[in-house]
């Protein structure tokens, strides 16, 4: 239950520079007089505008500031709830907006809109046409219950049982829909993006098991032939191996009979050689009587003697020479018959040479394929074990993304199942439901204690049904301002008690502007004092009239306003 406990405001409305208190506990009735002008109301709209930030009669906002001192203006406004102390102070010039939990300012880290929406919500529990309806009632812009639309009866209704948060569920529900909507097209979106993957890496992975198998199997047929072309010129080797293997046979004979005229060539030319000084010596002795170095005569027996022998030396040279001549001719005769050998191996060698190159550059090129061969192996297994990896991973992302959008389904269905039940005709209607016959109890209780004989019945889409005895329905319309007002009381004691029943919306204050200035005839004010007479202690009510004199004495404390000075004061 809110106690409400003080109220305090300065510069609001008429109001003055000094604050304005009004004790809100203690006294369970209080009369409030004053003429007109005086600030008897200005306790409507301060309560008002310092729980829910908008005056209670139809005052823009700038014209609650106190025109005289232009500024300044603040209200404050202390209650109790479930064992805490609160504070609210709000002001203009400056903007001034707090909430205070024993003593201690609440943290202020959104903007004011939503403070107001925790203080609704999260505090006073209670909406301003909720208060309005059940705490607060003015002749001047008060609009009774049964002149609300069904809409905003249910409204009211579903605020003082404590079943708007079923709404609030209704529409935080709806904005999940929505977004459970949108996850479901996203994660469907993205589960059949992920089954195109798989089924691409699949193909991927096939390709991938098939992959450089071509080029393998060129590579092989290329290795075969080559292999093959290898293993042939390698038989060429072999055979012009054995070919100059037999060749070098005859060589070596060719090459002792090229040494044997070489040797004899020598010898020849040393014979030649030495033929040609005893020659040389012949010729002088037979030219020259007198030695040319010592100008002697050469003794002719001397001179007779060498030329003899010089001459038999001559002849045995040139028999030798021509016996070596004879021997080269021969050995050159050999030599000519062999000498096509030399061609022969030249040819064979050149051949050789050629085949060595052309094998190393074959055994080169084998070795190239081969490796590459097992580079393109190596890489197709790789590739292979990486997009196996691959296609794994996909298949878990789409395992999780097809778990995910299942468990969105899931959501989705229970979503719907939870709408059903938090539209206005499910859950919210049964609970109204049960607590129609209570409030239409209470209602017709309180229409009797005032005298009011008629049934009175609301419905579950709360149209209401007003019988007499032994007459025809009537509706709210038909009846004289006096009975439609005993209704409307009738209807707000009947909400304040459901509401303290339901600890909702339940609160200590109750305040009424001018009622009995209206429509109440004596009776009728004498009964509503009996009314008042039975509710609980802990209420407290507050009668705003300009009756004072002819009711004064059946109220336990009167507060009476006047204006001094042009400011509203408390006298």
């Amino acid at each position: 239950m809110i106690t409400f406990e003080t109220l305090r405001y300065k510069n609001f409305l008429s109001a003055g520079n000094t604050f304005t208190t009004i004790p809100l506990s203690g006294n369970k009735t209080n009369l409030i007089v004053g003429k007109n002008g005086s600030g008897k109301s200005t306790i409507l709209d301060a309560i008002t505008y310092g729980l829910f930030n908008k005056p209670f009669r139809k005052i823009n906002k700038p014209q609650l500031v106190n025109t005289v001192n232009n500024g300044d203006c603040m209200v404050e406004i202390e209650f109790s709830l479930n064992n805490k102390k609160y504070k609210i102070a709000r002001g203009i010039k400056p903007n001034i907006f707090e909430i205070y939990e024993n003593g201690k300012m609440l943290h202020q880290d959104a903007a004011i809109k939503d403070y107001q929406q925790y203080l609704e919500e999260n505090i006073l529990r209670m909406t301003y046409k909720a208060f309005c309806q059940i705490v607060v009632i003015g002749n001047a812009t008060y609009q009774p219950f049964m002149k609300l639309n069904p809409v905003e009866r249910r409204a009211i209704v579903e605020n003082f049982l404590d079943i708007d948060v079923f709404t609030k569920m209704n529409g935080l529900l709806k904005s999940r829909i929505t977004e459970t909507k949108e996850q479901i097209n996203g994660t469907s979106y993205k589960v059949d993006l992920s089954k195109e993957k798989i089924r691409m890496a699949d193909h991927l992975l096939s390709s991938s098991e098939k992959s450089n198998d071509t080029k393998i199997n060129d590579n092989n047929i290329a290795l075969d032939k080559k292999r093959l072309l290898l293993a042939e010129w390698n038989q060429d080797m072999w055979t012009l191996s054995s070919d100059i293997s037999t060749i070098i046979i005859n060589d070596q004979i060719i090459q002792k009979t090229k040494a044997k005229i070489r040797e004899v060539e020598t010898l020849h030319t040393t014979l030649s050689t030495k033929h040609k000084s005893l020659y040389k010596e012949v010729e002088f002795l037979n030219s020259n009587d007198n030695c040319p170095t010592c100008k002697q005569e050469i003794d002719e027996e001397f001179k007779s003697t060498n030329l003899s022998d010089k001459s038999v030396k001559i002849a045995k040279y040139v028999e030798a020479m021509a016996d070596l001549s004879e021997k080269i001719s021969h050995y050159k005769n050999d030599l000519a018959g062999h000498m096509e050998l030399v061609d022969e191996i030249d040819l064979i060698n050149t051949k050789i040479r050629k085949l060595e190159v052309d094998i190393e550059y074959l055994t080169k090129d084998i070795e190239r394929i081969s490796e590459d061969n097992i580079k393109l192996t190596e890489e197709k297994q790789n590739n292979i074990k990486k997009n196996k990896e691959d296609y794994s991973a996909l298949v878990g992302d789409h395992l999780k993304l097809t778990d995910e959008r299942d468990t969105l389904l899931e959501n989705q269905h229970q979503h719907s199942i939870a709408a059903i039940l938090l539209k206005d005709d499910g859950i919210k209607t049964k609970i109204i439901k049960h607590y129609l016959p209570a409030m239409n109890k209470l209602i017709n209780k309180y229409l009797h204690l005032m005298d009011f004989y008629v049934s009175y019945t609301l419905d579950e889409n709360f149209s209401e049904v007003i019988k007499q005895a032994n007459k025809e329905s009537f509706t709210y319309a038909s009846f004289s301002e006096g009975e439609k007002l005993r209704i409307d009381l009738a209807i707000l004691f009947a909400w304040r008690e459901i509401a303290k029943s339901k600890n909702s919306t339940n609160t200590n204050l109750l305040i009424l502007d001018e009622i009995f200035d209206s429509s109440l005839d004596g009776n009728g004010i004498d009964d509503f004092i009996g009314i008042l007479d039975t509710i609980s202690e802990n209420t407290n009510v507050f009668i705003i009239s300009h009756r004072g004199d002819q009711v004064a004495d059946k109220f336990q404390n009167t507060l009476k306003f006047a204006k001094l000075n042009g400011f509203s004061k408390l006298v």
